[in-house]
């Protein structure tokens, strides 16, 4: 069916009955197709409003969408919880949705113009780094000077730059916002925990990949999980909040990359390789997520009082 998103322009076009349209006949030709279109939607949507029929309750509902009496709407058209104030039902169909979501997202990364500029570096930079001996060098600088950093700003990097961390805060944010029916952060929420997850997930799998030795003698060394855990929590805020908010969680994850350095967790190599892989895929799905959202049409509408405007319309 057609779902009416009413905007903040309901342009009161009660001078559909006053003289700017009858000076000329044209003009209320034009005037009255406008409203009679606009009255046809706004019958449409009232009429599927007040009974639900077989196309807005399908005899093979799931049980659960049946037992929070209301019509399911597809994650790829919607906006906020599957069943707004039924907390356990939308909790289990996000979970339903989540590898959906995940593929999608995949697609939507390997398909965005500048996740693949930065995955390229991620790749093309750590070889280079690597080969021109830089890792070396700051090695020998570690060995003859020492770490910088005492135990406590250690343990902040090593902490903050967590990607359990991360998850930790996105997950509560999730849950909180679920609970009040807070639309706009719940989206953000869901957003940040699938652009973790799935830079999670690639940052494994390179790891397994390469089998590169860091310092620490650990075996899966390149990329930095911390790294890239960082700056996609860092991308994910600036593309919702602005810089206001992702400047500093940028610095920070700056931060955490020096932290890695010098506690000799990570080489220069891998902590640069982990920022551009962040960055990719912190991207690709905030604006994947934007996307998806967006995309509606400018239609005439009337309400049934008669007040005439213009909406936006999505088709599901």
């Amino acid at each position: 069916m057609r779902q009416l998103f009413t905007i903040s322009i309901l342009l009161t076009i009660a001078l559909l009955e006053t003289s700017l349209f009858a000076d000329s006949p044209s003009d209320n030709s034009a005037a009255d197709n406008w409203l009679a279109m606009g009255q046809e939607l706004a019958k449409a949507d009232a009429a599927a409003s007040k009974a639900p029929s077989a196309s807005t309750k399908p005899a093979s509902a799931p049980a659960a969408d049946l037992a929070a009496g209301q019509r399911y709407v597809p994650w790829r058209n919607r906006y906020g919880p599957a069943y707004p104030g039924e907390f356990w039902t939308s909790f289990g169909r996000d979970g339903k949705e989540f590898l959906p979501i995940m593929w999608d997202n995949t697609k939507a990364t390997v398909t965005n113009p500048l996740s693949l500029v930065c995955i390229g570096l991620a790749g093309a930079s750590g070889i280079a780094i690597n080969a021109s001996g830089a890792d070396d060098k700051v090695a020998d600088h570690y060995e003859r000077h020492g770490s910088q950093l005492n135990t406590f700003w250690d343990s902040v990097g090593d902490a903050g730059g967590n990607p359990g961390t991360h998850f930790a805060i996105a997950g509560a944010a999730y849950l909180a916002t679920l609970a009040a029916n807070d639309v706009g952060n719940y989206e953000k929420s869901k957003t940040m925990l699938h652009a973790l997850a799935l830079n999670g997930i690639v940052t494994e799998a390179l790891k397994v990949a390469a089998r590169t030795h860091s310092p620490n003698g650990d075996p899966l060394g390149w990329p930095s999980g911390h790294m890239s855990s960082s700056v996609c929590f860092a991308t994910v805020l600036h593309e919702q909040y602005g810089p206001m908010v992702g400047v500093p969680a940028f610095a920070f994850a700056g931060y955490v990359g020096y932290e890695r350095i010098d506690a000799r967790n990570h080489d220069f190599s891998d902590v640069v390789s982990g920022a551009f892989l962040g960055l990719a895929i912190g991207h690709a799905v905030a604006q994947n997520s934007q996307a998806r959202i967006a995309g509606m049409k400018l239609v005439p509408y009337v309400d049934p009082r008669g007040v005439a405007g213009v909406a936006l319309v999505k088709d599901w």
